[in-house]
């Protein structure tokens, strides 16, 4: 069984090399799509000059994670298909446990069975993260204690159903990519995977206005 890797990479020079490799070695019969997405920095010369078979590169100007996604995804060959953050957040291992949970769509969470004090990311990030959770549950019903952890993982016929097109590309992807394939009649199941670091986010405070208003037109269909 052929498993597919998209990570998506926005300046991430300081990470992506060791990550690459570490992901290649420890998942058998991969291919790795890395998708260098709107980077200022040495991510794209790195990525390219790692001499591994089973290691492509996409390069696109655009800085957003949903767009870098869904490139990967349209090209992705692997009866398994999945992505993970280049910030080495999760190590390669809980990636290619992830990738073998038998499931329709499994997909990380920090949160699921922690409480506040015992999730390891900052108090600021923790506070948006249930924020944003909390607005996600009520208004999109997808119960789930993390849907923005950055390691998902789904059957080849999954990614066939719901298509290529969506109206969120940017950090709410994640959330439309999760209400499609629960309105779709998928099994999504949720398992705890710890945080191996804290890795830097470009996500700032002028992006939630527009992320809200996009999942306001998922909710509405337009």
């Amino acid at each position: 069984m052929k498993t597919s890797i998209i990570v998506p990479a926005h300046n991430e020079e300081k990470n992506i090399k060791n990550f690459l490799i570490a992901l290649s070695k420890k998942i058998k019969n991969s291919e790795i799509i890395v998708v260098c997405n709107g980077c200022t920095d040495r991510t794209v010369e790195i990525a390219r000059n790692i001499k591994r078979k089973n290691i492509k590169q996409i390069v696109l100007r655009e800085a957003a994670k949903g767009t870098a996604i869904i490139k990967g995804l349209r090209i992705a060959k692997g009866d398994r298909i999945g992505f993970v953050d280049a910030d080495g957040a999760f190590s390669a291992d809980d990636v290619a446990r992830i990738a073998k949970e038998n499931a329709d769509c499994i997909i990380a969470s920090k949160w699921k069975g922690r409480d506040f004090n015992s999730v390891n990311s900052s108090v600021g990030r923790k506070i948006g993260s249930r924020v944003w959770n909390f607005f996600v549950r009520n208004l999109l019903g997808l119960n789930f204690s993390d849907t923005q952890a950055g390691l998902k993982f789904f059957r080849k016929k999954v990614i066939k159903s719901i298509g290529y097109d969506f109206i969120c590309k940017g950090f709410e992807f994640d959330v439309e990519l999760l209400y499609k394939i629960k309105n779709s009649g998928f099994r999504i199941k949720e398992i705890y995977v710890p945080v191996k670091k804290i890795g830097k986010t470009t996500f700032n405070a002028s992006h939630a206005p527009r992320m809200f208003a996009n999942l306001i037109r998922v909710w509405l269909g337009i």
